[in-house]
């Protein structure tokens, strides 16, 4: 609670998670929700022009991490007044020219002008050198969630009152969040790179000597993302053929697993300051690998909630202590750097889990998936318990 008025109190920390929650709602509101509805009930375009929309803005985000946090390195905060102004303007430009084309073209420039939100906040609000950052991350992470799960659902009753309303409601937060960011203080001071001379290869070059970067950090990374996109876009469908579930019930299984990960986070933050970070990992990725076996087998909605909700709280359990683990390879001087490389990596186990889930559930059926996926974990979690990676990251430190 201490770390919780402290952020709080900082102009600056606070715009930043302002900024967070601010893209975050917006962003996930119009791709997970609002635009494929509107592709498709108001524009009258098929479900593949949503799809290809919403896979482009996924895809140059990920691309372009390594570079965007290459620049905030090198230019500080200054970037997201650009970042957010063409995100402004593409916004602008899908509503005014609801095309196909534009709205594939715009989701894709509009992935590019999310890019450096993340990293700026991540080694703005908690910054790697400090000993409570994990603490803080839990902060920033139910900022992020608490956006992400909001947007979806509140835009859902502007949709019902008319389509218009509500595209004009998202470019109207979006230009808040422009706002705050013009408006934030000590963007200039920011900058950690060594200016114009500060080479991405050369980051990119010293954090692949790292062998705990090489053996430890990149295969988890992958590996657990992977394990999520393999039965993310899978859930819907099995919730409704195998559980029963209606879009109603579906909807409060989100809402379970969302609010016990943004209740915990916090807790567990503080937790990943002062307990080793291999029983956490091992504990968390555990839990999930049990609560997604037991959810294979489940049927009434009950357990199903409760499953739910116990999947969040390993989600809140795993993601501070694995970003601590990560902080252990990051400059202070390049931290942004390091952080969008990371999350490139991550970006690609998100983007090969939804086509390995699909394969995979095509030829085995949709309890295939879970399995893998709780595979995977099991695995990890065992790894984790077993392997004394704190002792591994202090012989390279």
């Amino acid at each position: 609670m201490h770390n919780l008025k402290r952020v709080l109190s900082s102009r600056k920390d606070f715009s930043l998670l302002l900024i967070l929650f601010l893209m975050e709602f917006t962003r996930c509101a119009f791709f997970l929700t609002f635009l494929p509805l509107y592709a498709v009930k108001y524009l009258g375009l098929s479900v593949a022009v949503s799809g290809l929309a919403i896979s482009a803005h996924y895809l140059l985000e990920t691309l372009f991490k390594g570079a965007a946090g290459w620049q905030l390195d090198r230019r500080g905060h200054w970037i997201l007044n650009i970042s957010f102004s063409l995100g402004l303007a593409t916004l602008l430009l899908m509503k005014i020219y609801p095309t196909a084309i534009v709205l594939v073209l715009g989701s894709a420039v509009f992935g590019l002008s999310v890019t450096p939100v993340w990293l700026a906040v991540v080694s703005g609000v908690a910054p790697v050198q400090l000993k409570d950052r994990a603490s803080r991350m839990g902060i920033v992470f139910a900022v992020w969630l608490t956006g992400g799960g909001g947007g979806p659902v509140v835009i859902s009753f502007f949709i019902e009152y008319d389509y218009s309303l509500a595209f004009w409601f998202l470019i109207a937060l979006w230009g808040l969040a422009l706002i705050v960011s013009a408006t934030m203080p000590g963007k200039g001071a920011d900058k950690t790179g060594d200016g114009p001379g500060f080479s991405l290869y050369q980051e990119v070059a010293r954090m692949a000597r790292n062998p705990s970067v090489k053996y430890i950090l990149l295969p988890g990374m992958f590996l657990q993302t992977l394990a999520g996109g393999l039965i993310l876009p899978l859930l819907p469908l099995y919730a409704q053929d195998i559980i029963g579930f209606s879009p109603r019930q579906y909807a409060f299984l989100l809402i379970a697993g969302g609010a016990a990960a943004v209740l915990c986070f916090l807790p567990m933050g503080h937790l990943a300051d002062r307990f080793r970070l291999r029983y956490l990992l091992g504990t968390g990725f555990g839990l999930t690998a049990l609560s997604l076996a037991m959810f294979s087998t489940a049927r009434a909605a009950l357990t199903a909630y409760l499953l739910a909700a116990l999947v969040g709280f390993s989600y809140a359990v795993v993601l501070p202590a694995w970003n601590n683990l990560l902080a252990k390879s990051i400059s202070q001087e390049h931290q942004a750097t390091g952080w969008g490389l990371f999350a490139t990596v991550e970006g690609m186990g998100i983007a090969m889990g939804p086509a390995l889930g699909g394969a995979v559930t095509k030829s085995f059926g949709l309890t295939s998936s879970i399995i893998v996926s709780t595979i995977l974990l099991a695995v990890m979690a065992c790894f984790y318990f077993l392997y004394p990676v704190e002792k591994f990251f202090f012989r390279q430190m």
